[in-house]
């Protein structure tokens, strides 16, 4: 390589989850988004500690579904039970990540998975925080409609990462809501133009930055998905990550 080139840094794309929002076809986006930048993907299983402060608590119990008996809880009982879902976890990354020859990785660390999304590094082009909603994430045939959200500028990056997913809602009818976040009002519709599938089946809503915001709390749990840009005040992207329970892609 010439000395006056500089070198081309390698970019990765993380994927965050936990027991709770571990879903497969939250795993198939992240690697398909990885490999459509030609990123590696680090797969973050989260020991929720949260959930671990809970079990160890002596007025928690546990609840089964077959036969509504209870037991008591624990700290290490809870570990095991997470483990076995991030062995899962891990399987899944390892065989979608191969499948699409992409490099991989993996790693187990206790926290929150919404903190991962708070703390951007600078070899990160995407995070993708898996929220309980990943598991509505999955397409379904039939007439079911998507819901995504769109904040932030309409950058090459967004507009990879909103045609990786609607790939995965195939031909189903999809309601785009577009932050506007410039003053452009015909910024939405540039993006459409920019995408490489059809758009008749997709509908298009532009709001402003305040009414989103405004509308966030009550509607924070319809969206199927939300693509927003990391350069937010941090008020603000503490607010969408903390609000929405639907998977949320932030591109850096």
């Amino acid at each position: 390589m010439p000395a006056d080139l500089p070198e081309k840094k390698e970019q990765t794309v993380i994927l965050a989850a936990d027991a709770s929002s571990y879903a497969i076809p939250i795993v198939n986006l992240a690697v398909e988004i990885a490999a459509s930048v030609d990123s590696k993907l680090q797969g973050m299983f989260i020991e929720d500690e949260d959930l671990l402060m809970l079990s160890g608590l002596p007025c928690t119990r546990e609840i089964t579904l077959t036969t509504a008996s209870e037991r008591h809880t624990s700290v290490v009982q809870m570990q095991r039970m997470l483990r076995s879902v991030a062995r899962q976890f891990e399987q899944t990354l390892q065989r979608e990540a191969q499948l699409l020859k992409i490099a991989w990785s993996y790693e187990y660390v206790r926290g929150r998975v919404r903190d991962v999304g708070l703390k951007p590094r600078l070899d990160v082009t995407y995070t993708i925080l898996a929220r309980s909603g990943s598991r509505r994430y999955q397409p379904r045939h039939g007439e079911r409609s998507y819901r995504i959200l769109l904040i932030g500028e309409h950058s090459l990056q967004q507009t990879q990462a909103l045609s990786v997913l609607l790939r995965h809602y195939g031909h189903a009818k999809i309601e785009i809501t577009s932050v506007e976040t410039s003053g452009d009002s015909d910024a939405g519709q540039d993006l459409l133009r920019q995408l490489q599938h059809p758009v008749g089946n997709i509908s298009l809503l532009g709001v402003s930055r305040e009414q989103a915001f405004e509308g966030l709390v009550q509607s924070g749990s319809s969206y199927d998905c939300a693509i927003v840009s990391i350069h937010q005040k941090l008020d603000d992207l503490v607010l969408i990550i903390n609000t929405l329970q639907c998977p949320v892609i932030l591109v850096a």
